[in-house]
Formats: C-alpha cells, sequence, structure tokens
C-alpha cells in the first residue's frame, strides 16, 4: 500500500518525460530536414540539374584579384583527387562571377579591343585565364557568368569616355555575351543564383581579393 504513491509519482513524471520528448520530436526533425538540399523544380535554372557530386562548393567573387577564385576551384578538386583519393564526378563544384570578375570570362578578341586588363589589373591584351577556364569546364566545373553585372559591364569596362553612352552600354554588352569563353553559362543574378546553390547542398567559399 505504502508504495503505490511512489509508483505513481514515478508514472507522472514518466508521461511527462514522454510528453517533453513528443514536443521536442518535431523541432528536431524540422531542423534536420532544414539541411537537406532542395529538391529541383521546373522553373529552376538549367545548369542546378548538373550538381551531381557528394562534395558541393560554390567559389564567388565580384573583383578579379589575378583569377585566384578560379584557381581555388582548381585546388579544390586536385586536393580531393591526391589527398582523399576523390574523382572529379565526387564532386560538383561551381564558380560563380559578377561585377569585375566577369572579365576573367571575356575571350581575348574583348580584351584586345577594349581595356579590359587595365580595369580589372591584370595588364594585358589577352585573357591569362582562358586555359584555365577550359580546363576546369572539362573536369566538370560549372562557370557562371551574372546576367545582371554583363548588362552593367559597359559602365565598368568600356574607356572612361564612352561610359556615358546609353547605346554604346547596350552593344558593349551585347558584344560581351557573345564573346564569352565556350562552356560559361549566364544566370539572370548572382545574388540569387548563390542562394540556389547552397539550397542545393553547396558550401560557399569568397575567392576575392
Amino acid at each position: 500500500m505504502s508504495s503505490y504513491p511512489t509508483r505513481r509519482r514515478f508514472l507522472a513524471r514518466l508521461s511527462a518525460l514522454g510528453a517533453a520528448v513528443g514536443l521536442a520530436s518535431p523541432r528536431l526533425v524540422q531542423a534536420t530536414e532544414a539541411t537537406e538540399p532542395t529538391a529541383l523544380t521546373a522553373a529552376d535554372d538549367p545548369w542546378l540539374s548538373r550538381l551531381k557530386g557528394k562534395n558541393r562548393v560554390v567559389f564567388h567573387s565580384h573583383l578579379a584579384s589575378d583569377g585566384i577564385v578560379l584557381r581555388w576551384a582548381q585546388t579544390f578538386l586536385d586536393t580531393q583527387k591526391s589527398a582523399y583519393g576523390q574523382t572529379d564526378a565526387d564532386s560538383s563544384v561551381v564558380v560563380g562571377l559578377n561585377g569585375r570578375a566577369i572579365g576573367l570570362l571575356f575571350n581575348d578578341a574583348i580584351w584586345r579591343k577594349y581595356p579590359i586588363g587595365k580595369t580589372v589589373q591584370m595588364p594585358g591584351t589577352s585573357n591569362a585565364n582562358t586555359a584555365l577556364v577550359a580546363q576546369l569546364i572539362a573536369r566538370g566545373v560549372i562557370i557562371l557568368a551574372c546576367n545582371n553585372s554583363i548588362r552593367a559591364s559597359g559602365q565598368r569596362f568600356l574607356p572612361q569616355s564612352q561610359r556615358g553612352d546609353a547605346t554604346l552600354r547596350t552593344a558593349f554588352s551585347d558584344e560581351v555575351r557573345a564573346n564569352l569563353l565556350p562552356g560559361v553559362d549566364v544566370v539572370p543574378a548572382m545574388i540569387v543564383t548563390l542562394q540556389q546553390a547552397q539550397d542545393r547542398g553547396c558550401r560557399y567559399i569568397y575567392g576575392g581579393g
């Protein structure tokens, strides 16, 4: 008889503990689910379907910085291979460029015709990163140029005396779009692209100066 109150108190505590666990569980599940990559939808940009690797990273820069963002992408793949025994197919590497950094993705025709090297502080009349971009794309790296930055590129890359002419700026952006390095994809806005990449499991690394 004397043990009954003790047992009743024990069952009450056990019931309260179960209720607390039951209340906590949905929050735990929700937090776990939030870390899972978001599923693709019909409205997503086409490049997202190419994210297949288990190691996912997006390197981003708005500054040219001698092309370091491209070399970091190369180093990432090389290190995964040499130190961890991974293949290029095990990784999904994205390089997203906007601002002045899109000059890294212009072909030599644009570099010769306009002061690209001076603007990005990489003297010369040819793009020193052309071969590296081609190598990265051949290894499966997704290289993206921001369309907003292309549209505004005349204000950055045209000679100072021409930047106030809206017609020249439009013509320049059209010319740039037609003279991007082979394999480069254009996305509407890099700020949205970075969000999309991280939603799909890409870790963000800033690769500018």
